[in-house]
């Protein structure tokens, strides 16, 4: 019963409405959770922009006031000045230079209450001044709000001719200054003022401002549990709805970072802002946070802060969690009544449908049991019937019916087809089998081959990437002093490839002889091999004549890998000369005759391109480089340890990819 299609449908089913029903209160608990707390969060930032606006409005009206109030001042200290320079105009067109002992007279006694006068010399210092609080060392220690050296400043070279405004502190004053120059006499003219009455009145509107806005806070509507506050970056309350709300505020932890919770607001606040130093925009975005008060029952709380930069403010409004989520939580909990009854039903339904789909397929499985006794490959069997009424049907199950009776009737026909098929590939890789053992056997595979020659030993090997290839090698003696050797490449794989090399290897054994020079023998065969070539194949070939005696081996190369000359000392390197292109492609062709002197001991080195193309699963090739170096640092003490190694490399480099063309090497060394 459990491991029936009937189970595991209506647990299927069960499953999939459980998580979707799940899936669906989940999601609507959370989303109408969200969207009370988002209404909130709107409420909320409602309240706090009507607060913020509010202060801004008054923060605008004392800023016009403080700017009015020093534009008033600025003016009065450059009209001071100004008729002061034109005193000085006076004295210097009456005495020169000699009339600075006046001025300094004049500025001593000049009778004022609010300005006061300096007149600086070429080094910024006091000449004469109408206070004795201005002297030299003190004007040389001041820097302005601006982070100024206010002696550098003050110099009458630096100084525009329209003059120059700075405001310094001096002790508990803040002083405005206006300097011009006086060319005249190298100097500076200054008149400085006391603004410390515009901060005064500036703190007595502020005090205005914060018992408005308590005002208008303790107006603000909220919902229950909820309440508004005001607090400057040292934590100092402004404004709150009552005591307890600053003393909850002040000592409470936020359970969720472990931190205070003013300190969460500050830092919340802060991080929101842009660009707060302007009017427009004095604190930034407001921020939305979760947090827990020291309330006994610990109730969660979100608050919505904004930060006024101006005033260092910190505007807020916390409401609790709890009373924004109880109409998401009655919502969920009669949501869930009617999905368990919507789940119950469901089920009902689906397992009257589950048990009609069931029943015509328990037929079509009996069916299936019986195929595998049928004789597919008689020409007549006793078909197992199906019941008329499930090949009738016209749903699914009607149609898996009659596919299965299709299939009965094709696999009669595979199997008769696959029969045929495989008898067919097994008598085609028989002959292939013969072929490879035939072009094996005419290969030399002997070594050493000439046992009674001690001028010089040679080995050889070949690997067909396929069953037969069209890589060849060969050697024979052409006489007692004249020893021939060949490699070669056919330009295909496989069968075709194999007739070919065959073809070629005959062609060299009869060329050479009545043929001593490599040249001559590859321009014959060259000859042949273009003038009746359907295909258009070619191979790469290496005819190589070893004189016994002298250690001369005349060769010629037709468009064939460099071979590698091993010296006794171990030096290695690639012949990279060629006598012509590769043969079977431009008959007529003259090869040039190549030569080189072996002396006792050195090597010679042949291989087709299927080691140095060699490819591993990357497609990185084996490459000539590798090949020189393996050859280099390999045994050279013995030919087939040398060939072998070779061999090793290139498939350890291969790995796990397939051989991708055929490979074959050969290496003589003369021993003299």
């Amino acid at each position: 019963m459990f491991f029936s299609i009937k189970f595991k449908i209506l647990i299927s089913i069960a499953f999939i409405m459980t998580v979707t029903a799940g899936a669906n209160i989940y999601f609507t608990h959370r989303d109408v959770g969200r969207a009370m707390l988002l209404s909130q969060r709107e409420a909320s930032e409602k309240m706090v922009s009507y607060v913020r606006l509010n202060t801004e409005d008054k923060y605008r009206s004392l800023l016009r006031a403080k700017m009015d109030m020093t534009l008033e001042k600025r003016g009065a200290l450059k009209n001071t000045a100004l008729v002061a320079v034109s005193v000085l105009d006076s004295l210097d067109r009456l005495e020169g230079k000699a009339g600075t002992t006046a001025a300094e007279t004049w500025i001593k006694t000049i009778p004022s209450k609010d300005i006061h006068y300096l007149l600086l010399d070429r080094n910024t210092r006091v000449i004469a001044a109408s206070t004795p609080r201005f002297r030299s060392d003190t004007i040389l220690s001041l820097t302005d709000v601006k982070g100024r050296d206010l002696a550098q400043a003050m110099t009458w070279d630096r100084i525009s001719d329209r003059g120059d405004y700075a405001v310094v502190k001096l002790g508990a004053n803040r002083i405005l200054t206006y300097f011009v120059p006086f060319s005249a006499w190298q100097c500076t003219l200054a008149t400085v003022l006391d603004i410390d009455d515009i901060e005064a009145e500036a703190a007595d509107k502020l005090v205005e401002i914060i018992k408005a806005l308590e005002s208008t806070a303790r107006e603000l509507v909220m919902i229950k549990g909820g309440y508004s506050f005001m607090f400057t970056g040292e934590k100092e309350f402004v404004v709150s709805s009552s005591k307890d709300v600053e003393e909850k505020l002040a000592g409470g932890i936020n359970t969720r970072t472990d931190r205070l919770i003013l300190d969460d607001m500050m830092a919340a606040a802060t991080r929101s802002r842009k660009n707060g130093g302007g009017i427009q925009n004095q604190g930034g975005e407001q921020k939305f946070i979760h947090v827990s008060s020291l309330d006994p029952d610990r109730k969660e709380m979100v608050s919505s802060i904004s930060y006024f930069k101006p005033l260092d403010w910190y505007i807020g409004v916390t409401t609790p969690v709890e009373e924004i989520r109880r109409p998401a939580r009655e919502l969920v909990v009669h949501q869930n009544l009617l999905t368990a009854v919507m789940l119950a039903l469901g089920l009902l339904v689906v397992g009257f449908m589950v048990s009609r789909i069931a029943s015509p397929l328990k037929t079509l499985a009996a069916y299936a049991k019986k195929l595998p006794d049928q004789d597919f490959t008689a020409e007549s069997s006793t078909g197992i019937a199906i019941k008329k009424r499930v090949l009738l049907s016209r749903d699914e199950v009607g149609e898996l019916a009659r596919s299965f009776e299709f299939m009965e009737t094709e696999l009669k026909g595979n199997i008769s087809n696959l029969m045929e098929i495989t008898a067919a590939r097994e008598r085609i890789q028989g002959e292939l089998n013969v072929a490879r053992e035939i072009q094996m056997g005419i290969i030399p595979k002997t070594f050493p081959t000439f046992p009674d020659q001690e001028q010089f030993d040679l080995f050889a090997t070949i690997e067909p990437a396929k069953e037969v290839g069209g890589d060849l090698y060969d050697f024979f003696l052409m006489d007692e002093d004249h020893l021939c050797l060949t490699l070669g490449d056919v330009s295909d794989k496989g069968v075709p490839a194999a007739l070919f090399m065959v073809i070629t290897r005959t062609l060299i054994k009869t060329t050479a002889e009545h043929e001593r020079s490599p040249a001559k023998i590859m321009s014959h065969i060259n000859n042949i091999l273009e003038a009746d070539n359907p295909r258009s194949m070619f191979v790469t070939l290496i005819i190589g004549v070893l004189n016994i005696r002298t250690g001369v081996l005349t060769y010629a190369s037709g468009g064939h890998n460099h071979p590698i000359l091993i010296r006794k000392n171990g030096e290695t390197s690639y012949k990279t000369d060629k006598s012509g292109p590769m043969v079977g492609v431009i008959g007529g062709f003259d090869y040039r005759e190549l030569s080189v002197s072996l002396l006792p001991g050195d090597s010679f080195f042949l291989y087709t391109d299927g080691v140095t193309e060699a490819m591993d699963p990357d497609q990185q090739l084996f490459s000539d480089e590798q090949l020189l170096g393996t050859v280099e640092n390999g045994p050279l003490d013995s030919l087939e340890k040398t060939v072998e190694n070779v061999m090793v490399k290139v498939k350890e480099h291969a790995g796990t990819a397939p051989q991708s063309d055929d490979i074959a090497m050969l290496m003589i060394r003369y021993n003299g």
